[in-house]
């Protein structure tokens, strides 16, 4: 869900929706004024004729519905959505008060985490892979891997998920910022020769990020990233 509105453009919709599933966890609600100004002043809109668009977003996207005779909002589950959106991952992130309106740090804690966990599953597969000059070991059955960094870009980032690689930067920022995710920046040994470096670099039509630290020239490498929170998995959308 949250890569979806990532890549369809309803963030702030989707953060509108979480508010109220937590507001009202009986499933349905009439949208008083009142209850308007709250979410309003929770999700930051500042305007009602924001508000209503976000609405009528999300009755078009099928995740709430109007009964004209009740005059009630209703809220579908989060399973009905997944069944109806086809979506077959069950991973979840579990969101309250505190994180449901920074749908950026979120959104960014998601998608670098669920690449750190499928990063793990393939070293789990093939036991060993080497990207960037590491290489990744999967040691043994009781090897936890979850506070173990993984190599994930911001170009893997966009050829797979379609989100552009600034988009990508911004996403991690929030989820770094938000304490969501830890980045380990990586650097080559000392290069000797700066000039030779980067004519390697322009003929290998790799990036040249040649950077100046600790009084030596290193290569910018790949980072890696762990996320600080657990995904937890929804049940089977069949009994």
């Amino acid at each position: 869900m949250f890569i979806d509105a990532q890549q369809n453009n309803y963030k702030k919709e989707l953060s509108m929706f979480l508010l109220l599933k937590l507001l009202y966890r009986q499933g349905k609600t009439k949208l008083t004024g009142e209850d308007l100004l709250l979410v309003e002043y929770v999700n930051a809109i500042k305007s009602r004729k924001t508000t209503k668009q976000y609405i009528r977003t999300l009755i078009k996207l099928r995740f709430i519905s109007y009964n004209q005779r009740t005059g009630y909002y209703l809220l579908r589950s989060f399973d009905k959505i997944r069944a109806d959106k086809s979506w077959e991952v069950k991973l979840a992130f579990p969101v309250d008060y505190s994180n449901c309106s920074d749908i950026n740090a979120v959104t960014g804690a998601v998608i670098y985490g669920y690449l750190h966990k499928d990063f793990w599953r393939k070293v789990k597969r093939e036991k060993s892979v080497t990207i960037s000059g590491f290489t990744f070991n999967f040691p043994s059955v009781n090897f936890n891997y979850k506070d173990k960094p993984a190599p994930v870009s911001v170009i893997g980032i966009n050829q797979i998920f379609d989100i552009s690689i600034a988009t990508a930067s911004r996403l991690k920022k929030s989820a770094v910022e938000a304490g969501l995710i830890k980045v380990i920046q990586n650097y080559s040994e000392p290069i000797k020769d700066k000039e030779m470096a980067m004519m390697s670099l322009k003929y290998n039509e790799k990036a040249q990020n040649v950077m100046f630290i600790k009084n030596t020239y290193r290569l910018r490498l790949i980072d890696t990233i762990y996320p600080r929170f657990y995904f937890t998995k929804r049940t089977n959308l069949k009994t």
